[in-house]
């Protein structure tokens, strides 16, 4: 890694982002962390024809305040975590008006991040392919080093399904 700048670590509290935090810690040599929590406001359409979401419900403002303050608490429970692993550790709820890949990337470069660490998914290779997968993008458009790490119970399936693919006899 870069030995300037911050490791942007996309944290929403599951598994694989604890890990990838965790493993990003033991790599890492005295690096700053930012841990950032992306969340979207809810029903923002500027669709002109479009009902606007925002007219049914009651307090679409009020919703928004809430799920900002959830994402400022996830990203305060990675800072904390963060720190227990020995990283200087800031966080961020960062609002998007877009695809969750584009924020990380465009918040990567705005921060100048030494790299980006996210939490590997569980997805089987067929969804992947058809679907695709944030971390995939990331990886794939990134201008700088991505760190992926999968969460425990990830980590363990998947040596069981490759244990079971080597005791298949070969055809």
């Amino acid at each position: 890694m870069e030995t300037n700048g911050r490791l942007l670590v996309c944290y929403d509290g599951s598994d694989g982002a604890k890990a990838a935090l965790e493993a990003a810690a033991r790599v890492s040599d005295r690096h700053e962390a930012v841990v950032a929590c992306y969340w979207q406001p809810f029903g923002s359409s500027s669709k002109r024809f479009a009902i606007d979401i925002r007219e049914l419900v009651q307090d679409a403002d009020d919703i928004n305040r809430r799920e900002k303050g959830r994402a400022q608490q996830i990203a305060d429970e990675g800072v904390e975590l963060a720190r227990s692993f020995g990283l200087d550790a800031e966080g961020c709820a960062v609002e998007i008006d877009g695809p969750i890949e584009e924020a990380i990337l465009a918040h990567a470069d705005e921060i100048e991040a030494a790299a980006i660490v996210l939490g590997a998914r569980s997805r089987s290779s067929l969804r992947s392919l058809l679907i695709g997968s944030t971390s995939n993008e990331i990886v794939q458009r990134a201008t700088r080093p991505v760190f992926l790490a999968p969460s425990a119970r990830l980590a363990q399936r998947r040596r069981l399904e490759l244990s079971e693919e080597e005791d298949q006899p070969s055809a």
